[in-house]
């Protein structure tokens, strides 16, 4: 019996049917009623927890099957978070250094990843050969296996970016426009000289509007150079503000120089400590005085020349900047040039990474730059003159 029907009962009881006396009822049937009425109540409270029970059986079957749904979804859309660190390495590898950088700050496992060294040495196989001109302010060495901090040093975007908001930068800038105005004297040498390259000497003489031009009025300074004679000077104008000599020095001719025989006027053989030793080359004492005194070093290679005719000029370089007589300050600027002017078009250009690591200049503790230029239009020369004369003026 239901709960409606209990109470429709109780009326049955308390008002008899007409014609039959008024009367209170008895106890049992008080007893039979409460017995009903409880009875009712517990079966309709066993029906509605047993409903609550189903209904909450039937949303734990939608969220299961809602929770194998979304975990299908992911099964069949991964995320870059789930790939193997293989190919997240190989991914890294196709983007710029930017996008590595900010990736790399998205968190741990990240910035693991965009530190790796095999990364940043593929990326500096990637970009280096395409970069203009390759510069380090010395201090460092870059040849140690550290390709992140070599691409960093040496990423012309990277430099000049650190350069232009270096506090050390403005302080020099404010100091050289208080020095007196000196005449800096930059010593041109190297095996681009003795090749059509050399054609850079004249082209310079003659000028370009704008950027050079002789100064036939400046008073010239008087070279130490040996009477057997290794090069001459001309006093030089730099974008119409600034004066420097420009002392060429030439090592001799082509065979002399690759040959290194006595016949070179730059360098003299070492006494050999034994006699399997390899055979090494130091300036000659002529030229040591010249080398305390000049402010800078253009050194010229041809680089449609290949490898081995930078590395030809390598004992120079050295025997030029020995610390024993060149202060560690004085700038190396390396132009790495093509003929030009309808020679050589044809040649492939050995890129400026290749020519860093052919002079062995991640090793030198100075100033060094090296500029891609063309010899014969002197394209891109005045980029690193300009380079060059900063330098010598912020020393």
């Amino acid at each position: 019996m239901s709960v409606t029907e209990t109470v429709s009962f109780w009326p049955h009881i308390m008002q008899p049917d007409s014609g039959e006396a008024s009367s209170v009822p008895s106890l049992q049937d008080v007893i039979e009623v409460y017995n009903r009425v409880c009875t009712a109540v517990w079966d309709a409270g066993s029906h509605r927890s047993q409903e609550l029970r189903q209904i909450k059986e039937r949303q734990a079957e939608n969220m299961e099957g809602k929770q194998e749904q979304d975990d299908s979804c992911e099964r069949d859309h991964l995320e870059l978070d789930d790939l193997p660190e293989p190919v997240k390495l190989h991914i890294l590898s196709f983007l710029d250094v930017k996008s590595v950088c900010r990736l790399a700050a998205a968190s741990q496992d990240w910035r693991i990843l965009g530190n790796d060294n095999i990364l940043w040495r593929k990326m500096l196989e990637r970009d280096g050969p395409s970069w203009s001109a390759i510069g380090h302010r010395g201090g460092t060495d870059l040849g140690k296996d550290d390709h992140k901090w070599r691409y960093l040093q040496c990423c012309p975007e990277a430099q000049g970016h650190k350069e232009a908001s270096s506090i050390g930068s403005q302080l020099r800038g404010y100091l050289r426009s208080l020095l007196p105005k000196t005449l800096p004297m930059i010593a041109m040498f190297g095996p681009g000289l003795n090749t059509s390259t050399s054609q850079i000497v004249q082209a310079i003489i003659v000028g370009k509007e704008g950027v050079f031009k002789t100064n036939m009025q400046t008073t010239m300074w008087q070279t130490k150079l040996p009477r057997r004679g290794g090069g001459g000077g001309l006093a030089i104008k730099f974008r119409n503000k600034q004066d420097f000599f420009l002392i060429t020095l030439y090592s001799g001719t082509r065979s002399e120089r690759e040959g290194q025989s006595s016949a070179n006027k730059l360098l003299v053989p070492k006494t050999p400590t034994s006699a399997d030793a390899e055979p090494e080359y130091e300036l000659k004492r002529t030229f040591r005085r010249l080398c305390s005194e000049v402010a800078g070093f253009i050194f010229v290679v041809d680089a449609s020349q290949g490898t081995d005719h930078v590395e030809s000029g390598l004992a120079e370089l050295q025997a030029m900047t020995d610390q024993r007589w060149t202060p560690d300050t004085t700038p190396v600027l390396v132009l790495s040039c093509v003929p030009g002017e309808g020679q050589g078009e044809g040649e492939t250009r050995l890129p400026c990474i290749k020519v860093m690591e052919a002079l062995q200049l991640g090793s030198m503790s100075r100033p060094w730059q090296v500029q891609n230029a063309v010899a014969g239009s002197l394209q891109d020369v005045d980029t690193g003159v300009d380079w060059l004369m900063n330098n010598i003026q912020g020393k």
